[in-house]
């Protein structure tokens, strides 16, 4: 799902993506979010763990962007669903 939002001069796209799988997320945006909505938690990055309901966000200040490639691991027997929020720029 895509939202084109206009802030002052600065335009920007938001996206939501879900992941099941263990893996990789890209960032290459202003800001992200993490929000754990499965049975099972999920680590990012080998360090930061989330369980049910919680979430983590990245934020860059204006014209910044994150360049990096997050690795996800799920643990447990439950469900997987990690959600990303992106904040990127045109």
């Amino acid at each position: 799902m895509n939202f084109n939002i206009k802030a002052g001069l600065i335009e920007y796209d938001v996206n939501f993506v879900s992941y099941g799988q263990n893996g990789f997320v890209t960032s290459n945006c202003n800001g992200i979010t993490f929000i754990n909505y499965g049975t099972n938690s999920v680590t990012i990055e080998g360090q930061a763990v989330l369980t049910t309901g919680q979430s983590l966000s990245i934020d860059g200040n204006q014209g910044e962007i994150i360049n990096k490639t997050f690795l996800i691991a799920f643990t447990g027997s439950g469900t997987n669903n990690l959600v990303t929020i992106k904040k990127n720029y045109f």
